[in-house]
């Protein structure tokens, strides 16, 4: 606290050195009569600013997924007979266009996917395929595509889960 001229300033006051005029934030009390408060208004309805989950019809949109990973398949796998290099080519580039065209078009805010492709040779042999999470069974989901290509079985799994 600093004093000068007798008058006293307060601590958000600003007073300049020299002999100008003193800048103070005192209130007067023509402020302070009644009736003279801001009264919060009536007619306003707040509503919450978070989300506990996806808006309506703005879910993970998983027959659009279906239509583009299917065409995809059939664009990509037609006409091949399996071998082992080819293979790992084949599962990495639909794992990356699936992926890509999945940040475009078919994109959905707030939502994160994984994209899972497997690829074997059908030879006769068994093969289980499983996936487990723990998610929200009103937001998130998953899709899966199933691709016979006679040498060799294909099939992508997209999951969707929604962050809160």
């Amino acid at each position: 606290m600093s004093y000068s001229k007798g008058k006293r300033l307060s601590a958000a006051s600003t007073a300049p050195s020299g002999d100008s005029d003193v800048v103070s934030n005192e209130v007067s009390e023509e402020e302070f009569e009644a009736g003279c408060e801001v009264q919060p208004a009536g007619d306003v309805t707040v509503y919450n600013a978070y989300n506990m989950g996806p808006a309506f019809g703005k879910k993970f949109p998983l027959p659009n997924i279906r239509i583009m990973v299917s065409k995809l398949m059939k664009e990509k796998l037609a006409n091949k007979s399996y071998s082992q290099p080819d293979a790992l080519k084949w599962a990495r580039d639909l794992a990356d266009e699936v992926n890509m065209r999945m940040r475009g078009k078919n994109s959905c805010p707030r939502y994160k996917h994984v994209v899972n492709v497997m690829l074997y040779q059908q030879t006769g042999a068994g093969c289980f395929y499983a996936a487990r999470a723990i998610w929200d069974h009103l937001a998130d989901d998953y899709m899966s595509c199933t691709f016979d290509g006679g040498s060799f079985v294909c099939i992508v799994t997209v999951f969707g889960c929604y962050q809160y």
